[in-house]
């Protein structure tokens, strides 16, 4: 799966170097790529393990990152579906009020292969 995310204003070197070192820990992170101001990489889906992707959202929300992108695992995936119950701190953010639940429709820059 590809994704492409948007960072956010990093504080320091050091909180940058830490956002990517946590980035790196993901072992099923690959192709790390920046674009502008965002970062394009893959996903192996099938070394992608809730455990995996608890680590994933916590990252990005550490760094107040937007999570929408990652709705289109949900969506798309059944090994993802729990991503959608509302029980969790980001679902908000994953799906705010007032926006469709269909990534089709919303401004995500991601894809699955």
């Amino acid at each position: 799966m590809k994704m492409e995310i948007q960072l956010t204003s990093f504080y320091s070197h050091g909180d940058e170097r830490r956002f990517f070192q946590g980035l790196d820990d993901i072992d099923c992170i690959e192709n790390v790529k920046g674009i502008g101001r965002g970062l394009a990489f893959d996903i192996n889906l099938n070394r992608f393990s809730k455990e995996k992707v608890f680590e994933f959202i916590a990252l990005l929300w550490r760094y107040q990152i937007d999570l929408t992108p990652i709705r289109l695992l949900a969506e798309r995936r059944k090994k993802f579906a729990w991503l959608r119950e509302n029980q969790y701190y980001w679902h908000e953010c994953m799906y705010p009020p007032n926006s469709k639940h269909d990534s089709e429709n919303a401004n995500i820059t991601s894809s699955i292969d």
